[in-house]
């Protein structure tokens, strides 16, 4: 399963509100955001959650005191995610959208859908959480991927939950619902539906312990933990990579000249400290330059050793310098 399909679980299968306004604000939000509405107002919530039908059912007889009247069915297409559906009877289905302030009477004294969330739906903090939690089980998403601990790779995916709305006005809504909470998010049209967004680790945290996913919260900050195990781990590795071929490359160049000046001069000519150094290295092409200096007699220092290095390279090249000018002349 996903994470988000768990974390919607997660708060599906918490406690129900124990007031009405919070009961009828959640059943508000989950309206609002999977629920397919009729011409004759009946409603249809689809979700891939199957777990939402026991948690509708549940608010549902709170509110209105009635059992078994909403219908459950199982939608499944080839190479598709399995959608279920919940089915209203059209007189609840007429009553809901009253009392969750979704259906209004406009100017001419008829009956629509409202484009804007009502303030009355959401007039206490109680009934504004109550209410995200239902626009969470209703639409969120999110493309977090919970890797295993022992993959050392590093996961390049980031953290974004998202909420898909039919229109603006109530995406907009939303969003500043949120940010009485400190979320801030941000807004983008995807096609038919508007999307509000967040990226942020951290923030995407706060929405999950607001809505009371508290194990997908641990679940998380725990993928925090691990992925920054995981990148310093790699970034250390790639440093000594790193380190590793320069080295092989100084080694490399160091021995090149070591054999030139031994083809043109012959090492013997060299004064002693860097004659005993140059056999040293033909013999340890692969050793460290701390190695080299503790296998000198007398011992030298690391920096003393890649000064007389420096010194071999570079008598090497005023070597070559010297003949290829010989040569022009």
């Amino acid at each position: 399963m996903s994470f988000s399909y768990e974390a919607k679980t997660e708060v599906a299968t918490s406690e129900l509100p124990t007031q009405e306004c919070c009961a009828r604000a959640e059943l508000g939000g989950i309206v609002r955001t999977c629920g397919r509405i009729a011409e004759d107002f009946s409603i249809t919530l689809v979700t891939e959650l199957d777990i939402l039908y026991k948690r509708v059912c549940g608010l549902v007889k709170m509110l209105y005191n009635q059992e078994n009247r909403l219908k459950l069915d199982r939608q499944e297409r080839p190479n598709h995610a399995i959608k279920f559906s919940v089915i209203f009877p059209q007189d609840l289905s007429e009553q809901i959208l009253k009392d969750c302030y979704i259906l209004r009477e406009n100017y001419a004294g008829q009956l629509e859908i409202a484009s804007s969330i009502s303030r009355h739906l959401i007039e206490n903090d109680c009934c504004q959480r109550q209410f995200i939690k239902g626009v969470f089980m209703g639409c969120a998403s999110a493309n977090i991927v919970i890797k295993d601990i022992n993959d050392l790779k590093k996961h390049t995916g980031g953290y974004h939950l998202e909420f898909a709305f039919l229109n603006r006005n109530m995406a907009g809504d939303f969003s500043h619902i949120l940010s009485q909470y400190d979320i801030y998010s941000k807004i983008m049209q995807r096609k038919k539906l508007t999307v509000v967004y967040i990226k942020e680790a951290e923030i995407v945290s706060d929405v999950l312990a607001l809505v009371g996913a508290n194990n997908a919260v641990l679940t998380l900050q725990n993928e925090f933990a691990v992925r920054e195990v995981r990148n310093q781990l790699n970034r250390q590795l790639n440093c000594m990579n790193s380190n590793l071929g320069k080295m092989v490359d100084a080694s490399l160049k160091q021995i090149s000249a070591i054999e030139y000046l031994e083809e043109k001069m012959g090492l013997e000519n060299l004064p002693d400290t860097l004659y005993d150094l140059c056999v040293l290295r033909l013999a340890n092409p692969n050793e460290t330059l701390e190695n080299l200096a503790k296998l000198m007699s007398p011992p030298l220092t690391k920096s003393g050793v890649n000064h007389r290095l420096r010194k071999i390279v570079k008598m090497a090249e005023e070597l070559k310098n010297n003949e290829v000018e010989g040569i022009e002349e």
